[in-house]
């Protein structure tokens, strides 16, 4: 067994302004729950949440403060880098999820467009927005434990963030305390794990097991180092246990390896009753089961997660793009459609975007690659494009080339808003055009295809072995839709946005009948979410949520438990 750890302690704050802080969050029941308690049984870590770009601003909550012009220099350069975001408690991904999104006046966000813009940030107020007032930096169980006992008495609700990699807002909330679990980094790859509690198991597996601050970056470079695949996500600054797996988690290996999810063996998990407890298939059964699927934040919180791995494997991979203009994008895209089927059964995944395809499998050879491929390269190359179709040693030796060089876009307003497509839509005729006819409303508004090819099509999945989306078994495609807006956006145009969306959402709907949604990625606004985002799942799901949380400490947005009643105080409230 192999492990390695990293991670500091967060320096302390003053009795002070954990008090003006406590009393201004917690009101009356402050009386009754000592904060000042809490943070010393946590040896000082139970830290005030300025906004991240806070530096910035010479006016906090309507305070007068000094502004950081060092810090704040920093920020404005590296505005759009997610690492620096996940490394920090109050870095976020998207900015709905850090802004009040139904206050336009309740934020703290530079121009995205232009972070040293000073019409963003010169005489005007940082608001807290939809930021924690407060987190406590997790370096054990016992620290979430004891942020459980405080919510109870102080009925303070909870959040919980690694990274911040977020659409729906749920690891943030206005008033909350949040739960920083990025400094839980340890690693560990075991060659014949077994799980806790399995008398009599036959021969373990290979396995790595990961903190729930560890990303994938982090995971994939670890893995590599002992020659095994781990199926994980394409953003590097994503975490391997939080909401990612939690909800179900796809990957471009997916098509032949299945969801993360599928593949995870164990948690380690503190639940609402304060009880560290080893979920897996032989204790804990239920709650494993809700755990693979049910959503983050939702069953408790995750300390670390083993997942199953597997030796390396060669791929291939096709890098395919052109510049696309008024009248190539729709043949490229009928090209798609129409090599759909075909591809599943020979094990590509990957993502399409506009006039770009990267795909991979670890099934076809580079000749049968060339040809699999041929009839969407010549197309691309007949546009004056190129295709680049090569042979890999590993996923690591790809994922090096092409995805930890291309990070996704952070310090931006976006609000993700797929479907999953089954593979009966491309079985007959009128699916495939409904496809077509999508793309061509898309494009009339301006907005390009992008299409994760991430279902398990090719897996051997066990029915009923997690709570994931049964829509997930049928699918081929994630098909996205989504929406933005600008920093300064008015309330009026945020409405908008979000009513655009929904008729997107409704068409989607249309062409994918019996269907769902991947709930990380869905649209946060979908009427019948229970229904989309679980299926028959959900009821079975809520019992879970009511044996484990039965006082909802944690209550996130549209998760499992989560009432139209919460709308009201959020700050998703205008547009739900």
């Amino acid at each position: 067994m192999i492990s390695s750890s990293r991670g500091k302690m967060a320096p302390s704050v003053s009795k002070r302004s954990l008090a003006v802080l406590a009393a201004h969050l917690l009101g009356a029941s402050a009386a009754s729950c000592d904060i000042n308690s809490l943070n010393a049984t946590l040896n000082g870590r139970v830290q005030p949440l300025a906004p991240f770009s806070r530096p910035c601003f010479s006016d906090y909550n309507g305070t007068t403060v000094a502004a950081d012009e060092t810090a704040c220099t920093t920020i404005q350069s590296k505005y759009s880098d997610p690492y620096m975001r996940s490394s920090s408690p109050s870095g976020y991904m998207n900015n709905q999820v850090e802004m009040c999104a139904s206050d336009p006046n309740d934020q703290c966000v530079l121009d995205n467009s232009d972070p040293t813009d000073p019409l963003a940030y010169v005489d005007a107020t940082c608001n807290q927005g939809n930021v924690p007032s407060y987190y406590i930096e997790v370096q054990q169980a016992s620290d979430a434990t004891e942020a459980f006992k405080f919510a109870e008495c102080s009925g303070t609700r909870l959040s919980i963030k690694n990274t911040g990699h977020d659409y729906l807002g749920r690891s943030s909330g206005k008033g909350t305390l949040m739960l920083w679990t990025h400094k839980l980094q340890s690693l560990t790859y075991n060659a014949a794990w077994k799980p806790d509690g399995c008398e009599g198991c036959p021969a373990g597996t290979q396995a790595i097991t990961t903190g729930a601050g560890v990303n994938f970056n982090d995971v994939y470079e670890f893995a590599n180092k002992h020659n095994v695949n781990f199926i994980g996500g394409y953003s590097p600054t994503v975490g391997a246990s939080g909401a990612y797996v939690q909800n179900g988690g796809h990957s471009v290996l997916s098509p032949v390896y299945g969801l993360a999810v599928d593949r995870v063996l164990q948690f380690k998990v503190v639940t609402p009753d304060g009880q560290l407890r080893i979920a897996n298939e032989c204790q804990n059964q239920d709650l494993f089961w809700a755990l693979r699927g049910g959503g983050g934040g939702t069953f408790g919180v995750v300390i670390e997660s083993t997942h199953r791995v597997d030796p390396a494997v060669k791929l291939v991979s096709a890098v395919i793009k052109f510049t696309s203009n008024d009248t190539n994008l729709l043949p490229f895209m009928d090209i798609v459609v129409n090599n759909t089927l075909k591809w599943a059964k020979e094990g590509w995944g990957g993502h399409i975007s506009g006039s770009s395809l990267i795909n991979v499998t670890p099934l076809l050879t580079l000749a049968e690659a060339e040809e699999s491929l041929a009839d969407v390269v010549a197309y691309a190359k007949a546009q004056g494009g190129t295709a680049v179709i090569e042979e890999f040693s590993s996923w690591y030796e790809f994922y090096e080339k092409y995805v930890s060089s291309n990070a996704v876009t952070v310090g931006v307003t976006h609000f993700a808003g797929s479907r999953l497509v089954p593979k009966n839509v491309f079985e007959t005729a009128q699916g495939r055009q409904n496809l077509m006819d999508f793309f061509s409303l898309i494009l009339s508004k301006g907005q390009s295809p992008y299409i994760p090819i991430v279902g398990p099509v090719l897996y051997n999945y066990t029915a009923n072995s997690t709570s994931a989306t049964p829509a997930w078994r049928s699918a081929i495609w994630e098909l996205g839709s989504g929406t933005a807006w600008a920093w300064n956006s008015t309330l009026e145009t945020r409405e908008q946005k979000i009513a655009g969306l929904q008729n997107m959402t409704a068409t989607l709907e249309k062409i994918t009948p019996g269907s769902g949604a991947y709930s990380n990625e869905a649209n946060p606004f979908t009427e019948d979410w229970q229904e989309a985002w679980w299926g028959d799942n959900y009821a079975p799901l809520l019992n879970i949520k009511n044996k484990y949380d039965p006082k909802r400490l944690l209550n996130c947005w549209k998760c499992v438990g989560w009432e139209e009643s919460d709308a009201k105080s959020s700050c998703f409230s205008a547009f739900n």
